[in-house]
């Protein structure tokens, strides 16, 4: 009995010492004047549900169009929706005393051993870009180009191959999963670009083992965000989180340093790589750290825009037609179409761009952390160690900013007067400042040398069991292995008469 009364102690001072919590958040806490739902100010609980449904960048979005371009969504933290609020907070210069430094419980150390270019302090993030910027140069990308070329010849063959029945080739339809493909062709290059030499998946024909983990491995950094947003329980909660999430991240890591040890290892490397360009001074444990970081980052994001590109595109007759006028009447023949010809499109190009608006490769915001002075953001000021972000998701998609928001239309990024009123200056998708992305060039340059070759060599047809990517489920980047099934047919007999 007084076994059971000592539980029902501890049990109401655990909770009378979380309600006293709640109460000084509410009432006495530094952000308490900030605009926002009383639960999310509370506890990180509110949050942290919408985290583990996958909707925490459309609950965002909400919020913002309820109470404004600044939200406080929990205990500590706000969001912004403001192009002020992003250069402050991004576009800062690079001094420890006052960098807006990533936040610790979102940025979860890959391995666990050593930094890397993502998650390294103010510190030593420049020796990191330092080491692995020779790999993104305009001479390093030159040389890829071949290794991407022929990698996205091996598609192009086998998309026009019926081969029904058989993998992930076209049915006797002449229908296949392209979202499929494209995750098969972007992970075959950047396995090429990180290891020397492609997995395979395109030889398969079928998502590698690798493909499978690589998802996995962010959905598990997603949950684990979870977990120390929930401090101090995170330790506990972090064993909660279930085998088929954590498991994925666990063979992942170990791929890699076997990939990379085995680079190493090998007396010649086929083509150039980014650890032919990195330059000497990394441990093994950072350079398998960083490698990873490139791999993964790159390969789930290509591929979702790829994919959500050519379902916007299929899905929009109009924009559709411009794009392949415009490809198919710059090339006469398909080896011209290179990294030096592939900037002259145009349309492509913003394409490519209103893709990245209307759905973010990363839909949630940068996280970071005030200096510990405190800093002013949109005229307020913020005391030091609050957590702040801009909503990307919400951002891209406000009627704030943006005429006719939630339709994809390219032409507001080619000087349309109807679309003068949109505030292009938020769209910032490789993030700005000392810390945007490394790869942005290598990635567009990817996508507009892809994107060109399938359209100049298919035509497509959308299906009507697609699904529009924006209802997806996010987990700090979008649900993968989703179908974008289209009918192809050769488009080049239509051109030459045969």
């Amino acid at each position: 009995m007084e076994i059971f009364e000592g539980i029902i102690l501890l049990t109401g001072a655990w909770i009378l010492l979380h309600a006293g919590f709640a109460v000084y958040n509410l009432f006495f806490h530094p952000l308490r004047k900030y605009p926002g739902p009383k639960l999310d100010a509370a506890s990180q609980l509110a949050y942290v549900y919408y985290m583990v449904k996958g909707e925490s960048c459309k609950h965002l979005a909400r919020l913002h169009e309820k109470y404004g371009e600044v939200v406080r969504v929990g205990p500590n933290e706000i969001s912004y929706l403001t192009v002020s609020a992003n250069k402050t907070i991004f576009g800062n210069k690079p001094t420890e005393e006052t960098t807006f430094e990533k936040n610790p419980a979102v940025y979860i150390q890959g391995s666990g051993m050593s930094d890397n270019l993502l998650f390294a302090s103010t510190r030593e993030h420049p020796r990191f870009k330092k080491l692995m910027a020779p790999a993104f140069s305009d001479q390093a990308i030159k040389e890829q180009e071949p290794t991407i070329q022929q990698l996205t010849s091996v598609m192009t063959d086998s998309l026009r191959h019926n081969r029904s029945g058989e993998a992930y080739y076209p049915n006797a339809d002449g229908v296949a999963n392209v979202g499929a493909w494209c995750n098969f062709l972007v992970f075959d290059i950047l396995s090429a670009l990180s290891f020397g030499k492609p997995v395979g998946c395109l030889e398969l024909a079928d998502y590698h083992e690798w493909t499978d983990v690589i998802f996995g491995t962010m959905k598990h950094a997603h949950f684990v965000q979870c977990a120390h947003r929930l401090k101090p329980y995170h330790r506990l909660l972090e064993m909660l989180i279930p085998g088929e999430i954590s498991d994925p991240s666990d063979r992942h890591m170990e791929n890699v340093r076997k990939y990379v040890r085995a680079r190493e290892k090998a007396d010649t490397v086929s083509q150039a790589d980014f650890a032919s360009y990195i330059l000497k001074g990394m441990s093994e444990d950072e350079m398998v750290d960083n490698i990873n970081i490139l791999a993964t980052a790159g390969t789930e994001t290509t591929a979702t825009t790829l994919s959500s590109l050519f379902y916007y595109l299929t899905h929009n007759h109009n924009s559709y037609q411009k794009l392949v006028a415009e490809i198919r009447s710059t090339f006469t023949h398909e080896d011209k179409i290179t990294f030096n010809s592939i900037g002259s499109l145009k349309y492509l190009k913003a394409v490519i761009q209103e893709t990245f608006r209307i759905h973010p490769s990363v839909p949630v915001g940068f996280h970071r952390i005030t200096p510990k002075a405190g800093s002013y953001i949109d005229g307020q000021w913020v005391p030091g160690g609050t957590w702040v972000s801009v909503a990307l998701l919400a951002a891209y998609r406000s009627p704030r900013y943006w005429k006719h928001p939630e339709e994809f239309i390219p032409e507001r990024w080619l000087g349309d007067p109807e679309f003068a009123s949109d505030n292009r200056q938020i769209w910032a998708p490789f993030s700005i400042g000392p810390r945007k992305c490394i790869g942005m060039n290598l990635t567009y340059l990817n996508m507009r040398l892809i994107i060109a070759r399938l359209l100049w060599n298919f035509d497509f047809e959308a299906q009507p069991d697609n699904i529009d990517p924006h209802g997806l489920k996010e987990y700090g980047v979008w649900q993968g292995h989703v179908p974008l099934n289209l009918q192809i047919r050769d488009a080049r007999p239509s051109r030459t008469g045969a």
